[in-house]
């Protein structure tokens, strides 16, 4: 009797004073707090600071980036992401890749496959702690699948995780689509958070958001410069894509005033954080290209990374990117049309400055205009070079065309630090 009682007072001491405590609750939780909520991760409040994509996670982490997220992968690609994030001292919100064709969901076969996929990663990673987060599906109702039969599969697929894993949260990613947010709220009540893919339209999303049936947490799962479908163009189409010191500015803008200030949501991911082809070499690219043929680019920071670098240290960088305030040809902008004779010299110029009056060098190439297009965001060639690519360290440069048709000169500003900074202008050539 005498040894229960002494076993039930060291209990009910260790109640009483923290330092005999338990351990911190293990796992992730989105707990409501006011008119919003909070992320949790072993009982840490945690906010997400993510980057879209797994390049040089070591500048994302040096930054300030306690996250990246993932599109998809088999268990061995999963396991090098995991192993990544643990050795940047990250987490990563993992994706599951889903169809956006709305009749696989009604297909026993493909949902037989999709349930043995997700059933052996769950498994597979159920007790990783570098994982944040399973995403399943990045924005199916993009094609035809915004149908009740999509959305009642990925509830079936939340809750088969849930079943196996209990430590991580599980998601789905939308694009900016109200409609898909209600048949959320409606069909897939079992999901921890939506992702929401947004662009130009940011000031919107609180709005939406909150005037939507959904009612949980969000994060902003890929969010960037405004999106060539949203810009301007020239006569004949071609997207007017913004200078980088351009996209810098709205970067830092739209973290600053919208997604941070917005008490339901947990976090982002910023797009993209590494280079891709999408209309052009360097619309959605945080660096520049690498092993180019003939291209002297080595996957050099854009001002973009600096943006980031400010808003999640809340520190001024001690090395800043050189300034683009625009680029010229014939003294024209890419919003004036510019149209050359063919066989015509013609006279680009790009004004720039840098804040450290570091040594610049230019690096120009002519690209003919994209014509093979993808769709959300699917690969895309990049386009034929005209001539050849040009180093110097004036901030001009002439040329001559003889071939008609639609072209983009590129301009490249490097202050030989590791940042380099991009303007664009679309130009037609005629007869």
């Amino acid at each position: 009797m005498m040894k229960n009682l002494l076993i039930f007072a060291c209990l009910f001491f260790c109640g009483l004073f923290s330092g005999c405590s338990s351990s911190p609750k293990s796992g992730l939780e989105i707990r409501k707090t006011g008119d919003g909520h909070k992320l949790y991760i072993d009982g840490r409040e945690t906010y997400i600071k993510g980057v879209g994509g797994a390049y040089r996670l070591d500048i994302a982490s040096e930054s300030g980036a306690n996250a990246f997220r993932t599109w998809g992968g088999n268990v061995e690609e999963v396991k090098k992401n995991l192993a990544l994030a643990s050795e940047n001292r990250m987490y990563v919100m993992q994706g599951i890749g889903m169809t956006k064709d709305s009749a696989r969901y009604y297909d026993d076969t493909y949902k037989d496959k999709m349930r043995a996929e997700v059933r052996l990663l769950a498994e597979t990673f159920k007790n990783d702690t570098s994982l944040l987060a399973w995403g399943i599906g990045n924005e199916i109702e993009l094609g035809n699948a915004n149908v009740a039969a999509a959305w009642q599969f990925v509830e079936e697929l939340a809750q088969l995780i849930k079943s196996i894993d209990k430590r991580h949260l599980v998601s789905t990613v939308i694009s900016y689509n109200p409609k898909a947010l209600d048949s959320i709220a409606m069909y897939a009540p079992t999901l921890d958070y939506v992702g929401i893919n947004v662009y130009g339209p940011m000031d919107k999303v609180r709005e939406v958001v909150d005037q939507s049936a959904y009612k949980g947490a969000f994060m902003i799962t890929e969010w960037g410069p405004t999106g060539w479908w949203e810009t301007a163009t020239t006569e004949w189409k071609a997207p007017i894509e913004q200078t980088s010191e351009e996209k810098r500015q709205v970067y830092e803008e739209r973290y600053t005033q919208y997604i941070s200030q917005n008490p339901r949501c947990l976090g982002s991911f910023v797009f993209l954080w590494g280079q891709k082809e999408e209309r052009t070499p360097t619309w959605f690219s945080m660096f520049v290209e690498d092993k180019v043929d003939k291209f002297p680019l080595r996957g050099e920071k854009t001002p973009m990374v600096e943006a980031m670098q400010r808003v999640w240290t809340g520190r001024e960088p001690t090395e800043t990117a050189p300034v683009i305030e625009g680029m010229t040809i014939n003294d024209k902008h890419a919003i004036d049309n510019i149209r050359i004779e063919a066989g015509v010299p013609f006279v680009a110029n790009v004004a720039v400055t840098d804040k450290e009056d570091d040594r610049l060098t230019y690096v120009w190439e002519i690209l003919k205009e994209a014509t093979v297009l993808g769709f959300g965001g699917s690969y895309e060639p990049r386009p034929e070079r005209y001539g050849e690519v040009v180093t110097s360290d004036v901030n001009s440069y002439g040329t001559t065309i003889h071939i008609p048709g639609e072209y983009r000169l590129y301009g490249y500003v490097l202050d030989n630090t590791g940042f380099v900074s991009t303007v664009n202008v679309p130009f037609q050539v005629i007869k």
